[in-house]
Parts: C-alpha cells; structure tokens; sequence
C-alpha cells in the first residue's frame, strides 16, 4: 500500500492558471484553488460561508496544458492530488514550510454548472528533416468545442421559466442538497 497525505479538495479556481518551464525544460501550470465550507447556524437555522482556505496547486506536463486550457478564475473545480512539503529561506533568514498539491487529476464541479469534454488529439507534428515535435494537445478542426444544440435546448428551458420559479428552483436545490449533508461542528480536531 502507498503511503501519502491524498487530498480531494472542491473550490473554485482564485487566480487563472499560470504556465512556466521548469530548469528541465518540463512545462508545469501553477493554479490557485479557494475552498469555502458552508455550515448551519444553529441559533437562526441559516447556512453561513466559512472562512476561505487557498491551495497552490502544481498540474505537470499534458494535465497543466488541459488546466491552462480549460479553467479560468471563478470555475468551479474538484482537485484529487498529494500534498508536498516544501522548505525555505525568507528575506529574514526564517525557515518556513509551505504545503502545496500536486494534482493528479481536476475537473470542473458539475454541480455549479455544465462542461463540454474535448478529447485532444494527441498526434505528433512532423517537422523539418521527418523529426517529430510534440505541440501539445490539438484540437481537431472539426470539432464544435461548444456544443450549440445543448446550449440552445438549455436556453429554450431557460426562457420557459420566469425569474420567481428560477429563484424558488434554486433555493429549494440548494437547500433540499445542504440539508441532506451532514453537519459539521465547529470545534478542533
């Protein structure tokens, strides 16, 4: 059995991704994840937001170039990983350790919202000389990263609501999906 500190962590995505080269030459795409629980105030029976906790997360190779393609700040996002330790100097000669993911896999929450999928394809571009060049992912030309049948049946549905039965829909989704999680107390571990 492997032994690590796996994490899964839901949020949204706090900064867009940034993509950087290591000294290698591996491509790396650093992301920044924001988690916020919920939790139920028992004296007034309302659901109150928690404090934010934000998470450096480190999408190597191909799944940093799908991050930086497909995720933008405010996404909703599921993060499965392993967290890393890291230790430094800082400008007062203080040891610090910093706790960051290293994703293995993320996903857009599809409770928030709908996602396309699009399976890149993954052929090597030839170059001068018959050499191969990895370019990354390539999306084929015919294919609709937007799906417009899907879009157009999800605003017909739209417009045939009006405003208090989307509100009422919402809040009664919500509410039916909190009250059927269990309750977090407060106190420390």
């Amino acid at each position: 059995m492997s032994q690590g500190a796996y994490v899964t962590v839901v949020g949204f995505v706090a900064q867009d991704p940034k993509q950087r080269a290591t000294k290698n030459g591996t491509w790396v795409t650093d992301l920044r994840i924001g988690a916020t629980p919920r939790y139920q105030d028992r004296a007034t029976s309302e659901w109150r937001d928690g404090e934010t906790s934000y998470f450096d997360v480190a999408c190597w190779r191909r799944l940093g170039e799908h991050v930086r393609a497909s995720l933008r700040k405010g996404d909703p996002v599921m993060i499965k990983g392993r967290f890393e330790s890291r230790t430094y100097t800082d400008r007062n000669g203080v040891s610090r350790t910093v706790y960051d993911i290293v994703a293995d896999s993320v996903g857009h929450d599809l409770n928030q919202g709908i996602a396309n999928y699009v399976r890149p394809d993954r052929r090597p571009a030839v170059v001068d000389d018959d050499v191969v060049a990895d370019q990354g992912p390539v999306i084929p030309e015919d294919v609709d990263i937007v799906d417009a049948e899907a879009m157009e049946r999800l605003g017909e549905a739209l417009d045939s609501l009006d405003d208090a039965d989307l509100t009422a829909q919402a809040l009664g989704e919500d509410e039916t999906a909190d009250a059927a999680m269990p309750s977090v107390s407060s106190a420390p571990f």
